[in-house]
């Protein structure tokens, strides 16, 4: 009794076996069938295909995996609810009421659905929560002649002008990377407005903005540097130093212009020196110069850097000298270290003279130091190596 009793209970094995493989290659072969002649609503996202599915009987699971592709589409509560009713309608009977996930590029189909267009819950990690800076601005301009109380005033923004000209190894050429399209490249159109209109508009309402990309079309670019003046031999950096403070050297490196091309992984920040003094509330103060050799008149965008050093101060007093008079920004050393910081862009006269330059001020209502490095005028055409030069 005992034998014929294990040995129904082998033969129930073996035929549930056999029938679990015949329902898991029906879903199999259904599922594929179903991605490939899948088509999104009002969205052309190519072919898609299945890439494997796990069925749990005992767990009354199906976890159904498809490519990359049909993430492309958007998909809203509608669209999920659609896409899961009609996987329900081609399975086949065993399985129909099987507890159904769909993964694609790595997210259940239903976490890819966007926060606004959910009706239940929201997710958290999505949701930006404590995105206030509450420490001084970058940059002020302290010399404008209007104050801004509201607005954007104390907010840093970055925007991308747009995605610009790129180099294609494959071609060992330069190209736009959007397509013309009725008579126009994106890459040059956005820019268009961007740079002369949006800029301006978002820095007059008191926002501190910052490109990825190069915001200055000046074609000249001069850097003047603590270290050395490889542009051009009459620009001029000083130090001048006063009773109680004088300029010394940083134990963090700065820039440093050692090469006319730079590649991949090079960073001229770390190739040279930066200079640092102790900050004075007094008139007699100490204060550093850059005064460019200017190789024709025109607008060029100014840059200041420095090292942001342990005791740096928040309001680094500089004075850009420019033909229409004198811009004062306070900047805030504490953040920013070690890159070309913004500051405005101003017309200078061709040559070199002493109402074109910028002074940095030891002056401060704080203790600390206050930092020197190179100062930037113009946004050049670029130094870095692309198929083996610029």
């Amino acid at each position: 009794m005992k034998k014929l009793y294990l040995s129904i209970l082998f033969l129930l094995a073996g035929v549930g076996s056999v029938f679990s493989q015949d329902v898991e290659q029906a879903v199999r072969e259904r599922l594929q069938a179903f991605f490939q002649t899948y088509i999104p609503v009002n969205v052309n996202i190519g072919t898609c295909r299945l890439d494997s599915v796990l069925i749990d009987f005992h767990r009354k699971t199906i976890r159904i995996y498809a490519d990359n592709t049909f993430s492309y589409q958007p998909f809203r509560p509608e669209t999920v609810n659609r896409i899961y009713r009609d996987i329900k309608e081609i399975l086949p009977g065993p399985v129909t009421y099987f507890d159904i996930t769909v993964f694609t590029d790595g997210h259940s189909i239903n976490e890819l659905i966007p926060n606004t267009y959910r009706n239940g819950k929201k997710d958290k990690s999505r949701l930006f929560t404590d995105i206030h800076y509450k420490d001084a601005p970058w940059v002020t301009r302290t010399s404008r002649p209007f104050e801004i109380t509201r607005g954007l005033e104390g907010r840093h923004i970055a925007l991308w002008q747009s995605h610009g000209k790129y180099y294609i190894n494959n071609k060992d050429k330069w190209g736009w990377q959007r397509p013309r399209l009725f008579c126009t490249s994106e890459d040059q159109f956005t820019q268009s407005f961007i740079l002369p209109y949006l800029i301006p508009m978002l820095e007059n309402a008191g926002a501190n903005v910052f490109t990825p990309r190069e915001r200055d079309t000046q074609k000249q670019e001069i850097i003047v540097d603590n270290d050395d003046n490889r542009n051009t031999t009459n620009s001029l950096y000083l130090e001048v130093k006063s009773r109680k403070a004088q300029w010394e050297k940083t134990a963090l490196p700065g820039f440093a212009q050692q090469k006319r091309i730079y590649t991949e992984g090079e960073n001229p920040f770390h190739d040279g020196t930066a200079r640092f003094a102790q900050t004075e509330k007094k008139k007699n103060k100490a204060f550093a110069e850059w005064v460019p050799d200017i190789p024709e008149t025109g607008e060029y965008a100014v840059y200041v850097s420095y090292q942001s050093l342990p005791n740096s101060v928040s309001d680094a007093k500089y004075l850009v000298f420019h033909n229409g008079g004198v811009a004062e920004f306070k900047v805030n050393q504490r953040i920013g270290g070690g890159t070309w910081v913004y500051l405005g862009t101003f017309t200078f006269d061709k040559g070199s003279n002493d109402y074109g330059m910028v002074v940095l001020s030891n002056e401060s209502r704080e203790k600390g130091v206050v930092c020197a490095d190179a100062v930037r005028f113009g946004g050049g055409m670029g130094n870095i190596a692309r198929g083996g030069q610029v």
